[in-house]
């Protein structure tokens, strides 16, 4: 059960991540270094099974 919680919780962040990266494309046009996505990502894809 635990599993299926946290797979919709990435669906929803990962659709939240694709929105946030169209709205921050000015953003990323100037600088890379954007903690917030970068946290985004680091939730998304790490893969310790915490």
């Amino acid at each position: 059960m635990k599993r299926v919680i946290r797979g919709v919780c990435k669906f929803f962040v990962a659709n939240a991540a694709v929105v946030i990266t169209i709205v921050l494309l000015p953003v990323f046009v100037i600088t890379d270094d954007v903690s917030f996505f970068d946290q985004i990502m680091d939730y998304l894809f790490n893969n310790n099974q915490s």
